[in-house]
């Protein structure tokens, strides 16, 4: 009777969990996402499974104060999320305008749609806005991450929510200035922002023209990361150090890595 009693317990407290989950959940697209404020880094909830849980973090915190092998794990885990919704966006917007192309007559809500993409990605024409939508490694984008980051300890990453150290270049975007130089990085309100942001980088500027037509012909991370070599003024070095942190930390794991079926929106 206790068992039974126990068994009961378990099941009710499991469905209270389920509706807990998906009462906080937003859908963006195709993805219900869960927002989860964090304060530290036991905030960060563990990924241990493939199938990931869309939790979108508001906010960086920093690691620094984590022993190194833990402070790694937590900042994939509290990148990786982000990075696979970003990843499933853009390819549900791929994939629409692919839909969209091949009809003969399209309605008016949808060239709206395929205008502002055009616009935010700045495609002449559809064939472009098709090329620019494609995604490449999640190792990449991770390693990225955890240099320009110093594995979420610079002041960047903890009070511009900026992971990957892109510069601004314009005084009306939100930004903070660099210490001892006259560089600017940008300043956002989120890492899903930042991770956005990111990937309409890689998409539209002029010096990853050779990484966009790359990417739609290689997936082996290790030599698109090549193409690569104007993200840095170190060149061949970051080159060399982003496909270190890859290998080093097997990163490639992670490009199998998707959002847990049950938050994605059919």
């Amino acid at each position: 009777m206790i068992e039974n009693y126990k068994g009961l317990y378990v099941l009710l407290l499991l469905l209270y969990t389920s509706v807990f989950i998906f009462a906080g959940c937003e859908n963006i697209d195709e993805v219900k996402v869960i927002r989860k404020p964090i304060n530290s880094a036991n905030d960060i909830i563990p990924i241990n499974d493939s199938l990931v849980i869309p939790y979108i973090y508001t906010s960086a915190v920093s690691l620094k104060d984590l022993p190194v092998n833990e402070k790694k794990k937590k900042f994939f885990e509290m990148m990786l999320p982000a990075i696979l919704v970003a990843k499933k966006e853009l390819a549900y917007k791929l994939d629409k305008v692919i839909n969209i192309s091949s009809k003969p007559t399209i309605t008016h809500e949808e060239t709206l749609f395929i205008d502002e993409l055009k616009e935010k990605y700045k495609a002449k024409n559809i064939e472009m806005l098709q090329s620019r939508l494609h995604t490449f490694p999640v190792c990449i984008v991770l390693a990225q991450a955890a240099i320009e980051s110093g594995w979420g300890t610079s002041v960047f990453f903890v009070e511009a929510n900026n992971p990957f150290g892109l510069w601004s270049f314009d005084p009306n975007q939100p930004r903070m200035k660099a210490t001892g130089n006259n560089v600017y990085v940008r300043k956002f309100s989120n890492l899903e922002q930042a991770i956005d942001a990111y990937y309409t980088t890689l998409a539209t500027a002029g010096p990853f023209t050779s990484f966009r037509s790359a990417r739609l012909e290689i997936n082996n991370p290790y030599e698109l990361v090549n193409y690569l070599i104007d993200y840095s003024q170190r060149r061949e070095a970051y080159v060399e150090e982003v496909k270190g942190i890859i290998r080093g930390n097997n990163l490639t794991k992670y490009d199998s890595y998707q959002i847990a079926p049950e938050y994605l929106i059919n």
